[in-house]
């Protein structure tokens, strides 16, 4: 950075560059990753994987295509499968089918070195990543389906002519389950996600390929994993005829054995589960993060837990450990676009007793080394720095992580494991130098703020080009979830409000992980008081101690659940003189019904009840009831596809906000879903920022 460089813009987020998705070759001596940018032109994200040499640093495309990712090696390392859009065959002139799963990306192969791509699948709903059989002989991906019907190809999207009542109606649609929409997929209607295989025989090369479902049925499974030995994969989800309404989670065998699909069988469960299986190496067990506490819902810190596949048992190996595994930064918006993988954060064995995991603690991600025995851990890097992703080789000699702080996004980073910790971190890739060395940027200063029995963790973004003497309006930024973390990591939409001469303050507020199980359940059941307390706290704390800011031009701003905490802020303190509200929710009762996943939070919040059973519970800790106490100026910011928080959200606040006489305005951006602030159309992105600014500006 250049303290005499220029100003940072909203327009700069285009000239960006992402990388994301490291993947080690087997032998350690190639990275495989995604790369992507924004087109100013077309107005759109466009992805392409890379290869660079882990020994040279070179760096060059897989192929002069775009649109591919999510590499993945094979276990001989000849080979990288992908994901890619497939061959079109649908009629542009017919209607636009209701589920928005049809056209997605297919399964690719093509060979390391380059060369002639071969397309797997040809699937209606496309296929997901692709996970290698250990001969490499198969792989293994998901797909949706309707359980009735089995597997659909794209030459079976668009309906005969003949038959216009099919033809014509194929825009509607017609569910049947209460799960029927996800804000990273669309419209699902009654397709269901299950586990599909692929032969791989690459003297067939070019050849049709005729993959097969190894499960069916109304119920979803993730993530299928091979054993060491090839003969089954473990996935995630839940069978159980009421698995759409509660939010357990399962880990099921699958096997291979015949030609119809085989029924799971369950192995463990627990209150909440996540998808990152990984097998010993001899087969005899698998570690997966979650918790087992009713009490706790969604905001349970996740733990490591070893399952027994022959007895049907698991552990917990992480009892002590309060800090959980993988990656939980939040506060970032420039990991790739919305719904790309930004890399494997998931925990990976490097000998029979030993893995590498990534561990949150305190505003950090860093890559540690866990036994199982003991669960015990050993941090490997430091610094004030997130480590998002990572992989490692074969051997478990090298690893190559994606790494990120305050002042840089993400680039990749290589580490010798044979070393002693803590690893040094030698730079692969600098996507951003350039760009950044033109940019005056300021540093983020870091302090804890006593807050009741706890403390907070606390960033100051200071205005650039700060004047001594002169006090500058200060803006702050409440976070996402609740749960993640605020963490260490580049944020360009913090840069430019500083470089517009805002201070920007964000903060841990209980609720969040990295400070312990006590801290991250604190909440719950008491959504926007002990954080909103937290959050006010930091900012007058910083006032106080720092002469530069001006705590008589005070501004809230915040997305998600940073929207729907802005909102209450704003209801319960009149000395903010400027808000800005996105993709909020603003009124529990209704969202229980409207969001993809609203009800599962919200039952996890109010002991189980529904919105009927508890009306006044859910309505009085909603912004909506409290809109009369209002007094700050409001910009709504929302997205019309967003069924995490949907629109009518930010709807109803706006329309309240005007009927009792706040200043107000409402931003509402089409085709755009929840996360249109990480990954929407370019220029909508910097649209949305220049509002941000328009706002601030009027009334800071």
């Amino acid at each position: 950075m250049n303290a005499k460089g220029r100003r940072l813009t909203a327009e700069d987020l285009l000239d960006f560059t992402m990388v994301s998705d490291p993947q080690l070759s087997p032998d350690g001596t190639r990275v495989a990753w995604v790369k992507t940018w924004m087109d100013r032109t077309t107005n759109s994200n466009k992805t392409q994987i890379q290869l660079t040499d882990v020994d040279t640093g070179k760096t060059r495309p897989l192929m002069t295509t775009t649109g591919n990712h999510h590499p993945r090696w094979s276990p001989d390392g000849q080979y990288i499968a992908f994901l890619a859009p497939g061959r079109k065959t649908r009629n542009p002139d017919a209607p636009d089918p209701a589920v928005s799963i049809f056209g997605g990306a297919q399964l690719m192969v093509v060979s390391a070195n380059g060369g002639e791509i071969w397309q797997l699948t040809d699937l209606l709903t496309g296929a997901g990543p692709a996970n290698w059989s250990p001969d490499g002989q198969q792989i293994a991906f998901t797909t949706r389906v309707k359980p009735q019907e089995g597997l659909r190809f794209t030459t079976d999207q668009s309906p005969s002519s003949a038959d216009p009542y099919a033809y014509f109606n194929q825009d509607v649609l017609v569910v049947n389950r209460i799960a029927w929409k996800s804000d990273a997929s669309g419209f699902l209607g009654d397709y269901r996600q299950q586990v599909a295989c692929a032969p791989f025989n690459p003297t067939q090369w070019g050849e049709n390929v005729q993959p097969r479902l190894l499960t069916l049925g109304d119920y979803d499974l993730s993530a299928p994993t091979w054993s060491p030995d090839g003969k089954q994969l473990a996935a995630v989800g839940n069978i159980e005829p009421d698995n759409e309404r509660v939010g357990d989670k399962h880990l099921y065998l699958i096997s291979l054995e015949g030609d119809t699909p085989a029924h799971p069988t369950k192995v463990f469960g627990l209150k909440a589960m996540s998808t990152d299986l990984a097998w010993s190496p001899d087969g005899a067990g698998i570690v997966v993060s979650g918790h087992d506490d009713p009490e706790v819902g969604n905001a349970g810190v996740p733990k490591l837990w070893w399952i027994t596949p022959e007895t049907h048992e698991g552990v917990c190996i992480t009892e002590e450990l309060e800090h959980p595994l993988g990656d939980y930064s939040r506060n970032n918006d420039l990991r790739g676009y919305d719904g790309m993988h930004h890399g494997d954060d998931i925990p990976k064995w490097i000998d029979g007793n030993h893995l590498l995991a990534l561990v949150n603690i305190a505003g950090t991600v860093h890559l540690h080394r866990l036994s199982r025995e003991t669960g015990k851990i050993q941090a490997l890097t430091e610094g004030n720095m997130t480590i998002c992703a990572f992989s490692v080789d074969a051997k478990a000699k090298r690893a190559v992580v994606l790494m990120e702080d305050d002042m840089k996004p993400s680039d990749l980073y290589l580490l010798d494991l044979t070393e002693p910790a803590p690893l040094a971190l030698t730079p692969l890739t600098q996507v951003n130098a350039d760009l950044l060395s033109e940019l005056n940027l300021t540093e983020p200063e870091r302090f804890e703020v006593p807050s009741d029995d706890v403390t907070i963790d606390t960033w100051l973004l200071p205005p650039v080009d700060r004047e001594p003497g002169k006090r500058y309006p200060v803006i702050l930024y409440t976070g996402g979830g609740p749960g993640g973390m605020r963490a260490s990591v580049f944020v360009h939409e913090f840069h430019l409000y500083a470089a517009h001469g805002y201070a920007v303050l964000h903060c841990n507020a209980r609720g969040n992980y990295g400070y312990g199980e006590a801290f991250a359940t604190a909440p719950k059941g008491a959504w926007g008081k002990m954080d909103r307390i937290d959050n006010i706290r930091a900012l007058r704390y910083a006032c106080e101690q720092y002469d530069y800011l001006d705590a008589d031009r005070l501004g809230v701003a915040g997305g998600s659940y940073g929207g729907y905490m802005a909102s209450t802020i704003t209801a319960h303190h009149p000395e903010f003189k400027a808000a800005v509200v996105d993709r909020c929710v603003c009124n529990n009762y209704s969202s229980h019904g409207t969001g993809d996943i609203g009800y599962l939070l919200n039952l996890a919040k109010y002991d189980n009840k529904h919105p009927w059973e508890a009306p006044m519970e859910y309505l009085e800790n909603s912004p909506i009831q409290h809109v009369d106490k209002i007094k700050t100026p409001t910009l709504i910011v929302h997205s019309a596809l967003d069924y995490r928080c949907p629109v009518e959200q930010g709807e109803q606040l706006y329309s309240a906000l005007q009927l009792v006489g706040v200043p107000t305005r409402l931003v509402r951006f089409p085709n755009e879903n929840h996360g249109l602030s990480r990954g929407g159309r370019p220029w909508h992105r910097v649209f949305r920022l220049h509002h941000y600014l328009d706002w601030f500006k009027a009334w800071l």
